[in-house]
Order: C-alpha cells, then structure tokens, then sequence
C-alpha cells in the first residue's frame, strides 16, 4: 500500500513548513539597503566624472612631474582611477543589492554582511571631501539604520524562526 501525503503536510508523518513572515523593521532594512546601492550609483558616477575632470588631469601631471625614473603616462593614471572606481562602485552596489534580497528571505548571515559592509563604509570617510562625501553619509546613514532595524527584537526572531525552519 502506497503512502500518502495528507493535506497540511510536505511527506507522509511530517507537518508542513508554512513560510516565516518578515516583520516590517526587516522590510525596511532590505529597502534602505537598496537606497545605499544607489547611493553607491551616485557616488560612482560622481567619482568618474571627478577623474576625469581636468583639475584632476592637472593633480596627475603635478604627481607625475614629481616622480624619478620611468612614469607612466597621465592617460593611464587616469584610465586606472576610473576602473577602480567603476569595478569597486559595481562592487559594492551588487553587495547591497545581494544582502537587502537574503534579508528578506531571513539570511542571518546578510545581516552580518550588512553590518560589514557598514564598517567598510565608514573606512571611505578617511580623506572624505564635501560635497562629493554626502553619498558617503547617505549610504552610512540608510545602512546604520538597516542594520539596526535588523537586530531589533522582531528582526531577530524573524531570523531566528527562518534558521529554524530551513533544519
């Protein structure tokens, strides 16, 4: 005689797994983290418009008089600032990106991530000029609350109850 699952249940004896709602503070930690990539877009776009401005070129050509020996020329100094500030923007967004959708499906381990990508976020304020350090502000400030709306007491039985039920 064949067994069969009775409704309620995924398998024959085991009861089913009915999915763990976010509660609201996890909904808005997974928004304001996607604020925070585009912020990041702003601050991109911002930050190659900046190297490849001419008072930059200016401050290459000065860095470049300074040296000895064999220079590299001021075009790959500039070309090596825009695609470090494009590989390290699209870098980040896409961690943003990617922590903000496994907080919603109740990741522990995203909202760790967040709280990293926070800490290395305000490592960017060293050396930070104005106006050009408020994206820098705005990602700190939209990931502190984040982060914070996660570790509130709903948030970490949300993230509990989602471990629970994944074993």
């Amino acid at each position: 005689m064949a067994e069969t699952s009775t409704p309620g249940t995924d398998a024959p004896g085991k009861q089913s797994r009915q999915p763990v709602q976010a509660p609201p503070g996890v909904g808005a930690a997974a928004v304001l983290l996607v604020l925070a990539a585009v912020a990041q877009v702003v601050a991109s776009v911002t930050a190659v418009i900046h190297a490849l401005s001419p008072e930059r070129t200016k401050a290459i050509e000065e860095q470049i008089n300074a040296m000895t020996g064999s220079v590299p020329s001021v075009e790959s100094f500039r070309n090596m600032g825009v695609i470090t500030v494009v590989v390290a923007g699209l870098g980040t967004v896409a961690a943003y990106l990617l922590l903000a959708f496994f907080l919603r499906k109740g990741r522990m381990w995203a909202r760790t991530g967040a709280a990293v990508l926070l800490t290395l976020t305000l490592v960017q304020l060293l050396g930070i000029t104005f106006p050009l350090g408020l994206t820098t502000v705005a990602q700190l400030s939209l990931g502190a609350v984040a982060v914070a709306l996660c570790h509130l007491p709903a948030g970490t039985r949300y993230f509990l109850a989602v471990k629970a039920a994944r074993k």
